[in-house]
């Protein structure tokens, strides 16, 4: 391995450790707050309005999400995370640096639709769709599971053609 093997793979890895370090900080400092905002007094107003009165759906606020529960327990309590969460932005944050356009056209397309289908699937389940809250749950823990093997797989990818 030569020296100007040695520097990109070098340059990569720092550019990957900064990529890191400043979405995280983006996220933290100025896109979670304006979420966090933008739930509160925007988003669960708008779902509490599609509630029924007689309904024995309970919302409750969470950080930057809400939650469905039953007061009568005939669903699981259902966390309504919206898209370009911070799952989305870690996702990113290892795909950017690797210039794999395949993986972030998969991640950014994937919470596209989540803006169409998490709503959905959350009005649904307060219209008395209950089936719905369990797919809402192995969801939630699948797309996160799945964005994060596309960052590592984009960053093995890119490492292991700058190893080459």
């Amino acid at each position: 391995m030569d020296y100007r093997e040695r520097s990109y793979r070098y340059l990569f890895w720092r550019q990957l450790i900064i990529s890191l370090i400043a979405i995280g900080l983006v996220y933290i400092l100025f896109i979670r707050p304006i979420q966090s905002f933008a739930v509160r007094e925007f988003i669960l107003p708008a779902f509490d309005s599609f509630i029924k009165p007689d309904s024995d759906i309970l919302t409750t606020l969470g950080r930057d999400e809400f939650f469905l529960s039953s007061l009568s327990d005939s669903l699981p309590r259902v966390k309504i995370e919206f898209p370009f969460s911070g799952y989305f932005w870690l996702a990113m944050s290892l795909i950017w640096p690797t210039k794999n356009k395949h993986f972030r056209r998969i991640v950014w397309n994937y919470n596209m639709a989540l803006f169409v289908i998490i709503p959905l699937a959350a009005v649904g389940i307060m219209y008395g769709i209950t089936w719905l809250a369990p797919l809402i749950n192995v969801h939630d823990k699948v797309y996160k599971a799945l964005f994060l093997i596309l960052g590592v797989l984009a960053v093995r990818e890119a490492d292991k053609l700058l190893k080459d």
